[in-house]
């Protein structure tokens, strides 16, 4: 069958850094790297005309079956990103610009790259605005319960849509308390007729479970069946099975991920489901935790074992221990190969830049 790939496309390839709490809530990888939002939004001149793209088969929803989609991250909007973008096109039907940042009062900040969307509507890709907060609950809480602030916030982003010419949103809303789960989904509900309405698509970023828990603190706000009636893609983030904060291990086996998807699709229509899978490791120690690219756990693996070959290590660094869990070509294709056996819509790499690029060898 088709299936999508949503992969992130990084403007660095080498990096690190420790995970930390902000309000309680663990910063997951999609938010480590980023700076803080600066104050340009649109494209400079005309409107953008509404996006034409190439012939693809499509499902009732309008969207192509065999979607392959970027999100594309470049702080400070380097001139190496376009570069990067440009060397995977062959890959892409669509990109996911990681931009924007929502307040706790609806407005939007952030800035765009008009070279990257110009070049994206010249390869006839789709493009979804993706709008975040890393500040969690402290921000959602409040937006989420006044109705100025939600209205504001779905006026801002159908704003953003239109005058940049996306085909629409992309909500990576992590940290939601579960006492706001209605409210959330009442959100979700009310920016999808809107954008509906007006032709655009409504995706959701979700974290991943294994079964309904509406009393998790980091799941609960999450009502998949209540979502999927409304928005038109959810992407599951199943990875961080074994997070910063906890003890060492995969940070997305085989076994969790079948466990994932055996709760989602029996809930929502495995059409609408986009497997997030990831491309990073953790290098976990007594003094912290370190997130790591697929070449930086190689490089490690390299300098202490003198030897490759499997995504996990242990080696002893000043006295302390270290234990090494990453993914890699091997542990990613387990994953993706559950894709046709449950039938979803596609697979999301989380994100270009940071994975083994063999992978590549076989997606092509």
């Amino acid at each position: 069958m088709w299936f999508v790939i949503i992969v992130a496309l990084a403007a660095v390839a080498a990096f690190g850094g420790f995970i930390y709490t902000h309000n309680g809530v663990i910063a997951s990888w999609d938010r480590l790297l980023l700076r803080p939002a600066e104050t340009s939004l649109g494209i400079n001149g005309p409107r953008p005309q509404k996006q034409l793209h190439s012939p693809q088969t499509t499902s009732s929803d309008g969207l192509p079956q065999g979607m392959v989609l970027g999100y594309f991250y470049d702080p400070g909007n380097q001139g190496n990103a376009t570069a990067m973008f440009q060397h995977y096109l062959p890959f892409l039907t669509g990109i996911i610009p990681f931009w924007y940042t929502i307040n706790a009062q609806g407005y939007i900040s952030g800035q765009t790259n008009p070279a990257v969307l110009q070049l994206a509507r010249t390869h006839h890709l789709w493009t979804f605005a993706l709008v975040e907060n890393m500040a969690g609950q402290s921000v959602f809480g409040p937006l989420l319960n006044s109705r100025v602030a939600s209205e504001r916030a779905i006026d801002n982003m159908l704003t953003l849509v239109e005058d940049n010419g996306y085909d629409g949103v992309n909500l990576d809303w992590e940290g939601i308390a579960p006492s706001e789960q209605k409210a959330f989904t009442s959100f979700v509900a009310d920016l999808s007729r809107v954008f509906h309405r007006h032709g655009y698509y409504v995706t959701l970023s979700l974290p991943a479970e294994t079964g309904y828990q509406p009393g998790n603190s980091w799941t609960g706000a999450y009502n998949y069946p209540s979502l999927a009636k409304s928005a038109d893609l959810l992407m599951i983030m199943a990875y961080d099975q074994h997070w910063a904060g906890g003890p060492p291990g995969p940070i997305a086996s085989p076994a969790w991920v079948k466990r994932v998807l055996n709760y989602t699709i029996s809930v929502i229509p495995p059409s609408k489901v986009i497997l997030g899978i990831p491309g990073y490791g953790y290098n976990w120690s007594n003094s912290g935790t370190q997130a790591l690219s697929y070449g930086q756990a190689r490089s490690l693996e390299e300098q202490y074992t003198h030897k490759t070959g499997k995504n996990h290590f242990v080696y002893v660094e000043n006295g302390a221990i270290h234990s090494v869990w990453f993914e890699d070509t091997q542990s990613l294709l387990a994953k993706i190969e559950l894709v046709s056996g449950y039938e979803l819509r596609g697979i999301a790499l989380w994100r270009l830049g940071i994975e083994d690029p063999k992978i590549w060898n076989f997606l092509q």
